[in-house]
């Protein structure tokens, strides 16, 4: 953090409270056939920071079982609703699917992608073509609409509930947080692998 604020510090306290005990996460790679689409599941938190307003994005892409990437940023502009916020995060979410598709192009494997949202909102201004009344939101993230007309992406609605990128948006409770882990196919163990040097 280059310009840290004081509720970042109380921030840092709280996730130095959650990491007592945990030493380490492994992420589990079992073997398995390969899949035909390339999974992306996203979430937003409107205007989540108290001091910007700026709305955070989260998102998990999976291959098949397996989890390649997530991520966890603020988002660039300041959304004026949360079907904004929301569709922002599904630009986002399409566009580090498309990189995963794009190298597993390269290597003879060809995927759509497949996007999953909670926001009704958000999966309305992806499916249609156009602005329609929302006139405020950037042109530039129009694309998406092309993308999900051609068949190349498709997006899903599922739950609040179901959605394992909700922790990646805000503070989470434990339970929340090891939804998520379970969903990226991750385990919280204790001590140190055996193949590491004694410290």
């Amino acid at each position: 953090m280059s310009k840290p604020h004081l509720s970042d510090w109380e921030s840092l306290k709280r996730l130095g409270r959650y990491l007592l005990g945990k030493t380490r996460v492994v992420t589990r790679y079992d073997y398995q056939s390969l899949p035909k689409t390339v999974d992306v599941t996203v979430d937003t938190d409107f205007a989540g920071c108290l001091t910007t307003r700026k709305s955070t994005s989260g998102g998990i892409v999976k291959i098949g079982d397996h989890c390649v990437k997530t991520w966890s940023s603020n988002q660039a502009v300041i959304a004026l609703s949360s079907g904004e916020a929301e569709f922002y995060g599904i630009v986002k979410g399409a566009t580090q699917a498309m990189g995963v598709a794009g190298i597993l192009e390269d290597l003879g494997a060809s995927m759509l992608i497949s996007l999953s949202t909670d926001s009704s909102a958000a999966k309305g201004i992806a499916n249609r073509r156009g602005l329609g009344k929302m006139r405020h939101i950037e042109l530039s993230e129009l694309w998406v609409q092309d993308r999900v007309a051609k068949g190349q992406i498709t997006i899903w609605k599922i739950p609040g509930i179901e959605n394992s990128s909700d922790s990646l948006t805000k503070h989470s409770s434990g339970e929340r947080i090891a939804q998520t882990l379970f969903f990226c196919n991750q385990v919280v163990e204790i001590g140190r692998h055996s193949i590491m040097p004694s410290v």
